[in-house]
């Protein structure tokens, strides 16, 4: 390669062997990147990498000069030194973030899926009571989607579930709604849950403390029971061979969990000769398994709810056990009002809340008997709802119940609530034509007063008894 001293002498030597009218510009060496590289483009306008540049060797102002023909360029070209690329002193220099900074390139991450949060209804849905055709296009007329209407023919009623916009929460969509279509009868699908609690004592007391005498093992036979909750585990050792029909209202059609519906049941109708003897084991039980979700998304909804007591209706059950809490719903009181009407008793948990929580649904509505939970010693559950809407006490505390590995102690109002159903179905089934208003006479008459005198907020009437034989 040609040294810098060794290029001079040829340019020197094809100057002068060119023609006389040819004049070159001084610094056409330094247009060639000889001396510099101009990594930026420039007052040459040219700027190639590092070497290139533009031609300035001639002006165009002066008519008198020629461009450096073709084979003296190929020449300069052919033979431009290779000198590393000199840096720019650090004012002209972009500047590039410190190579920590640098991240490499990768596909770009997607966020981790989070499970949502069920809240107290369920998330983009508001329910239609009975809405016509005009109501439900001005429902469509305001963003929502119109899905599928459900006719509950025992209930009768017909559902209409509706999507809401996608920027609106179920509250402010139900209360647009209510504001745009004041015709239109809409609620929230509102969320229930189990009440219960693992309780880590020894087995317990339940039927005695009520003074359940069972004279024979023939206990429940005739007597058509109800209970909506999760599902039921039939294969169950307290279980297996009784009388227990049990369907799932999800939409898929999946059952949900089973440990609470089948501890509830099993204190229903569980085998006499079962580790887990039921109240009325020669009942006949029909279990909607009215629930969805897993583990602390585990929920019914007041659809479901409403669907599970459509059926319990169909089935022609007298007694249904709720053991379960929420709001307050006009759909879910529409439905209890439509049971109490046909005389089927709703017997319902009265939550575990604690003393000072709100009232809780369905069991604060004045057509259902709701049961609050005392332990052994007939103190209250220390988070047992209280308040006027209290009926009655049974035993909730350390109830030996079937659980997932075994046996269980549980605690809570939902475990309290079968022993004032199973009460409340041998009246009925002795006075088929009592009421509701007369099984609450019946329930106040025969009840261990508790605490002060008379109807309280902490026991109700008191603690149930067994007026009747079971046999």
């Amino acid at each position: 390669m040609l040294q810098p001293f060794a290029l001079r002498g040829l340019l020197i030597f094809c100057l002068l062997v060119s023609p006389p009218f040819l004049t070159f510009q001084p610094d056409a060496i330094g247009g060639m990147g000889i001396a510099h590289a101009d990594d930026g483009g420039g007052d040459g306008g040219g700027g190639g990498d590092g070497g290139g540049g533009d031609w300035r060797g001639w002006d165009d102002d002066d008519d008198d000069r020629r461009p450096i023909p073709p084979v003296l360029r190929r020449m300069f070209q052919d033979f431009r030194p290779t000198a590393p690329k000199m840096q720019a002193p650090p004012r002209q220099r972009a500047k590039a973030p410190p190579p920590e900074s640098r991240k490499p390139s990768s596909p770009r991450q997607q966020p981790a899926r989070t499970v949502a949060k069920i809240e107290n209804f369920e998330p983009r849905e508001i329910l239609a009571i009975d809405a016509t055709p005009a109501v439900l296009n001005r429902a469509r007329s305001l963003g929502f989607t119109v899905g599928r209407t459900e006719t509950l023919r025992q209930l009768d009623l017909r559902i209409t579930r509706l999507r809401t916009p996608a920027n609106q929460s179920p509250p402010q969509s139900l209360r647009r709604l209510q504001r745009r279509i004041p015709d239109g009868d809409f609620v929230l699908n509102h969320v229930y849950r189990i009440v219960a609690e693992p309780c880590p004592e020894n087995r317990c007391y339940g039927s005695k403390l009520i003074g359940w005498d069972r004279t024979s093992g023939s206990c429940g036979r005739g007597v058509t029971l109800g209970m909506v909750d999760t599902a039921v585990n039939g294969q169950a050792p307290a279980l297996a061979g009784q009388r227990v029909a049990n369907r799932s209202f999800a939409d898929d059609g999946r059952s949900s969990s089973p440990t609470h519906g089948t501890a509830v049941a099993a204190l229903l109708v569980g085998s006499a000769a079962s580790e887990f003897p039921g109240l009325l084991p020669e009942a006949e039980l029909y279990a909607a398994d009215t629930f969805i979700g897993t583990g602390a998304n585990l929920r019914t909804n007041v659809l479901l709810l409403a669907r599970g007591l459509d059926w319990l209706l169909e089935r022609q059950v007298s007694v249904v056990n709720v053991s379960l809490t929420g709001p307050a719903n006009r759909l879910l009181h529409v439905a209890v009002n439509r049971l109490h009407q046909r005389k089927v008793a709703v017997i319902a948990a009265a939550g575990n809340g604690g003393p000072g929580a709100p009232p809780a649904f369905p069991a604060a509505y004045p057509e259902t008997i709701s049961v609050t939970a005392v332990d052994q010693l007939l103190r209250p559950y220390r988070l047992a709802n209280r308040g006027e809407y209290l009926t009655v006490a049974a035993p909730g505390v350390r109830i030996w119940t079937p659980g997932p590995r075994g046996g269980q102690y549980s605690d809570g109002t939902s475990f309290a609530t079968p022993y004032v159903t199973a009460v409340a179905a041998l009246l009925r089934r002795r006075q088929p034509d009592l009421d509701a208003a007369g099984l609450v006479a019946e329930l106040r008459t025969s009840a261990r007063d508790l605490g002060a005198s008379g109807k309280d907020p902490v026991f109700g009437w008191g603690l149930v008894q067994s007026p009747v034989r079971c046999d």
